[in-house]
């Protein structure tokens, strides 16, 4: 056959196939008139891969029946893609026909063209879809019904070096299958590797069915009733299952702001509605504003804000909205709104009570209102609304971030009246907080608000009175250096300091002090006066009196320019003296002791200081032991009282160079006692003793003589 004539055929072939597929879609081609889509084409013009191919639904799809549909594919490959069909498929079509179909000579005749073709028409004379690349339908295998159309362009002659070259076919098919008894229909489009699936394939649904769901949904666009698959894609290999079904009207879900029965005239009311359907549905959303039967709006939007007034609403007047969903295939699903205008502000009254007592100088109207700190105030308010429906009550002052109170119809408000943040307090530095201030003044604000959303609002400024006496807040220091309270010594140079003190609103230099402390005389029991009526200058730091042992008590008044008075009673305990102090109370010889023998010295010391210290009596360089534990004085048990004995041998009557030593490691000091003691002979008492026993004796016997005498 000459090729003119041969190419004439063959573009009668795909002329008559197209025009078979186009005349069986032709109901679906009518029910997407105006919808857009995308092209069924391959996505890149540099793919060496070129092509579309369609699988179109021609008829009904009932349970358990017949399912016919058209397939037609027209594919397009580069005469460089190798093919599948022969070995060495990196070699490049041509080189694989020449080589393997021809005789290597570099050229490729027509003889070795059409074996190719003869090839081809091989590979694609399928009667089961699925093998040829198409399909299944609810796991039953498609198959061809009448006579398959196939039309094969092989490569043109000429030599195998050339690269702009194609060469592809292009085929048609009626099919049929059967469906189960199922709602949901399954669509399994192969992806095994094949040529055909390089290409997009479009499906197209008979009218009523659409896109249910898919796994690969990522690699499928267009509308429901029609889409496009992209198998080349599929990030693997494995049958792209679809999930198909009879079309229903669209979900919609639609609301209104505020929620209420009634609607504010003057407010703007937002609506807002979404409609769910097929994933690759978009619904259209349409909105209608009814005043009573007048169309008086309309929008085509998910949402929308209209505000009553503005569109010639009045109070009593009934909005209507009405919202309107439409899917792709034109299935509806509506939503309605009926609510009744209301253009009157709700009404409210009340009372205003200070600590649950009627306050007559507190008017309710008042714009500002004056208390003392620390008083409770209350706000019992009514509310009512024309509508009878349910009034909102809500109150909200600045005492603290975020502070709200609600109530409905009938509440009762209530909050202590206390100095702000921003009156003077130990949480801001000593020059600061000596500083005048202004009272702390509370915002309030009543908001009362009726169904629709209409509100009334009432404000008030609480100014809190100064009725809070000054803060003391003393420090102790010795020698410059803060002490506790009851850790102070006897000596020690005392100073009461109350820098640290203020008044939350007054300067400090307008509070008037006064301090006492008891303890500074044995002949007195009541405190003395330090300062009286003093100012700052005076106040702010005071020395202290040497106090004496034990406890004491400070007493610190303190008057505000508003005769705020605050008495202030510091405990303080003077501890002993620091240090050792260390003195010897008693030193004597036991009895026996006697010259020339062994002797035995015992001394009583005494530590009137609060630091531990140690002791031992030495004669010269001989020392005895010190003593076994510390001893200083407490403020409980008063000074501590140790004895040492110390044993040598008596030499001499007098006893030179015998001392007390000591030791105190917490005061770092030590020193010497020098002893004196003598000791009288063990003899000349013991004659003593015996005249002295005589004595007695002859006493008593003259007692005794003279008794018996009387008688």
């Amino acid at each position: 056959m000459p090729p003119v004539e041969k190419k004439s055929q063959l573009l009668a072939i795909v002329i008559v196939s197209f025009l078979i597929s186009s005349s069986s879609a032709l109901p679906f081609n009518e029910a997407l008139e105006n919808k857009p889509s995308h092209p069924y084409h391959s996505d890149s013009n540099s793919s060496p891969i070129q092509g579309h191919s369609f699988l179109n639904f021609t008829g009904p799809i009932s349970h358990n029946s017949q399912i016919n549909a058209t397939w037609f594919a027209e594919v397009s490959v580069q005469e460089s893609y190798g093919t599948e069909l022969l070995d060495n498929r990196s070699l490049g079509l041509l080189v694989q026909i020449d080589s393997i179909l021809g005789d290597s000579d570099g050229w490729i005749d027509e003889e070795e063209s059409n074996q190719f073709a003869a090839l081809v028409v091989s590979a694609r004379n399928w009667t089961d879809a699925y093998s040829g690349g198409c399909c299944s339908f609810d796991y039953s295998n498609m198959q061809v019904s009448g006579e398959r159309q196939l039309a094969v362009v092989p490569p043109e002659t000429g030599p195998v070096n050339r690269s702009e070259g194609h060469w592809g076919w292009t085929e048609s098919a009626n099919l049929s299958g059967l469906s189960d008894g199922r709602v949901l229909r399954l669509i399994d489009l192969p992806r095994v590797g094949a040529l055909i699936e390089e290409v997009p394939i479009r499906i197209g649904l008979p009218e009523g069915w659409e896109f249910k769901f898919s796994p690969m949904s990522d690699i499928i666009y267009g509308n429901p009733g029609g889409f496009t698959v992209n198998r080349s894609e599929a990030p693997v290999a494995h049958d792209i299952r679809i999930t198909i079904g009879e079309n229903i009207p669209p979900t919609i879900l639609a609301s209104r702001f505020p929620s209420s029965s009634t609607t504010s005239m003057n407010l703007t009311s937002s609506f807002s509605a979404s409609c769910s359907d097929s994933p690759l549905d978009s619904p259209i959303i349409q909105w209608t504003v009814l005043n009573g039967s007048k169309v008086v709006y309309e929008y085509q939007n998910p949402w929308f804000e209209i505000s009553p007034s503005e569109i010639g609403f009045s109070h009593g007047d009934v909005l209507s909205v009405n919202a309107t969903c439409t899917d792709f295939h034109g299935e509806t699903s509506h939503w309605n709104d009926h609510s009744l205008i209301d253009g009157i502000d709700p009404d409210w009254s009340g009372t205003i009570t200070a600590n649950g007592t009627v306050a007559t100088n507190i008017e309710i109207h008042d714009a500002v209102i004056e208390v003392p700190a620390g008083t409770e105030l209350q706000f019992e308010i009514n509310g009512s609304d024309e509508s009878m429906l349910p009034v909102f009550l809500e109150m909200f002052t600045n005492i603290s971030e975020g502070w709200r109170q609600f109530g409905m119809f009938q509440h009762m408000f209530h909050f202590t009246a206390i100095q702000g943040s921003e009156v003077n307090g130990a949480h801001i530095s000593l020059n600061e907080r000596h500083l005048q201030r202004s009272p702390t003044e509370i915002s309030v604000v009543l908001l009362v608000t009726d169904d629709a959303g209409n509100s009334a609002m009432n404000e008030w400024v609480v100014r809190v009175l100064d009725s809070s006496p000054p803060t003391v807040i003393p420090r102790l220091l010795s020698n410059d250096v803060e002490i506790e309270f009851d850790e102070a010594h006897q000596d020690d140079q005392l100073t009461l300091d109350l820098s640290h003190s203020f008044d939350d609103l007054d300067n400090i230099n307008d509070v008037i002090w006064s301090v006492w402390v008891d303890g500074t005389s044995t002949s007195s029991s009541l405190p003395e006066l330090l300062i009286s009526e003093a100012n700052w200058t005076e106040a702010e730091s005071i020395p202290l009196p040497m106090l004496s042992q034990g406890q004491h008590e400070i007493i610190v008044s303190s008057t505000d320019s508003k005769g705020n008075h605050r008495e202030e009673v510091i405990d303080i305990v003077i501890l002993p003296k620091r240090g050792a102090h260390i003195s010897v109370i008693d030193a004597s010889f036991t009895e026996g002791s006697k010259e020339g023998g062994m002797a035995t010295l015992v001394v009583v010391v005494q530590n009137a200081g609060s630091d531990d210290a140690f002791a031992r009596v030495c004669l010269s360089d001989i020392c005895g032991r010190w003593t076994e534990q510390p001893f200083s004085a407490t403020l409980e048990s008063g000074p501590a009282l140790r004895t040492i004995e110390f044993q040598f041998e008596l030499s001499e009557e007098r006893i030179e160079n015998l001392t007390l030593q000591w030791d105190s490691a917490p005061a770092g000091t030590n020193g010497e006692i020098a002893l004196e003691v003598k000791i009288e002979s063990v003899e000349g008492v013991s004659d003593t003793s015996m005249m002295l026993i005589l004595s007695m004796i002859a006493l008593l016997a003259t007692v005794y003589y003279l008794s018996r005498s009387g008688d």
